[in-house]
């Protein structure tokens, strides 16, 4: 199945300027490269230090998100000196990369990172996924093991189904149906972003929410599967997994995402629940200090 702009041309203007304009917001260099997988062209957003050693991370965005969402609020930016970044736009959703889509319910993830990593000219890599990112690092976990020192999974999807409470899903629709500046934000304000934490600046929520205006009513999305994976697919997993969840999540309540994950996953090592983190990154400070110290764990 194909996701794809209503006009690629125009779509095409609106990611290059929305992309230049949060790269210079946030001051991280990046340099965007290409790659050629089996789901069509994958972009990569890619930054490396200036040093002669240092480890791979691989960056997975969430559902209807560009990977470079993980720039907002400039947490990524204490990782740069010392790891290469790679900032993976998933085949199938908004951003620069083909709108093959990839199918939840087989392997075809696995497989796709695979072609992604060998690219890279990874060995092993440390991967980190928000949401359906977690859920494909848990396929390239499965498909892919040897490249995979370990996976960082954020708020993630696949191990419970999306949680919609009726509150939530009136925004949601709204934000669906008339896809408005102040319907998203809405939206975002009340079920995505965490009170509790710290507010974006303004330029950073605008991009945001820029982002998600345009996708909602440019971009016919491919209808995507939101249960939990099987328990056998789970328990298969043996690469060492490390749960980050935000006690604000309303999208992924973290309750049941840890009770199902300390049960179905042999390999967790560690839980880190985050008392003011919602379902959105935004940045968090408290969230990139939680990464730095994992990634740093048994090296």
């Amino acid at each position: 199945m194909i996701s794809r702009y209503k006009d690629p041309a125009q779509a095409i203007h609106f990611n290059d300027q929305w992309a230049q304009a949060l790269l210079q917001l946030n001051g991280l260099q990046l340099h965007p490269h290409t790659l050629t997988t089996d789901w069509g062209q994958t972009r990569v957003w890619i930054h490396t230090p200036q040093r002669r050693i240092y480890e791979t991370v691989v960056f997975f965005p969430g559902f209807e998100a560009s990977s470079l969402v993980w720039l907002v609020g400039q947490g990524i930016n204490s990782m740069s000196k010392n790891y290469r970044l790679c900032l993976v736009d998933i085949n199938g959703q908004p951003g620069f990369s083909e709108g093959v889509s990839l199918k939840p319910g087989t392997d075809e993830y696995g497989h796709w990172t695979r072609q992604v990593l060998g690219q890279l000219g990874i060995s092993r890599a440390t991967l980190i996924g928000h949401a359906l990112g977690a859920l494909i690092c848990l396929k390239a976990c499965r498909i892919a093991p040897e490249l995979v020192k370990k996976a960082i999974l954020v708020n993630p999807a696949g191990i419970q189904p999306l949680s919609l409470s009726v509150a939530l899903l009136r925004y949601y629709l709204l934000a669906l149906r008339g896809p408005s500046y102040s319907s998203l934000q809405a939206f975002l304000r009340e079920a995505v972003f965490s009170p509790l934490a710290p507010p974006l600046n303004p330029a950073q929520e605008k991009l945001l929410i820029d982002f998600q205006c345009y996708t909602l009513s440019s971009f016919d999305l491919t209808p995507w599967w939101h249960q939990s994976l099987a328990k056998e697919e789970l328990v298969s997993v043996h690469t060492p997994l490390y749960l980050v969840l935000g006690a604000q999540d309303q999208l992924y309540p973290y309750q049941a995402t840890l009770s199902r994950a300390t049960q179905q996953l042999p390999s967790l090592v560690s839980v880190t629940v985050l008392p003011t983190l919602g379902h959105s990154l935004q940045g968090n400070p408290v969230l990139f200090s939680a990464l730095r110290s994992i990634l740093a764990h048994g090296d």
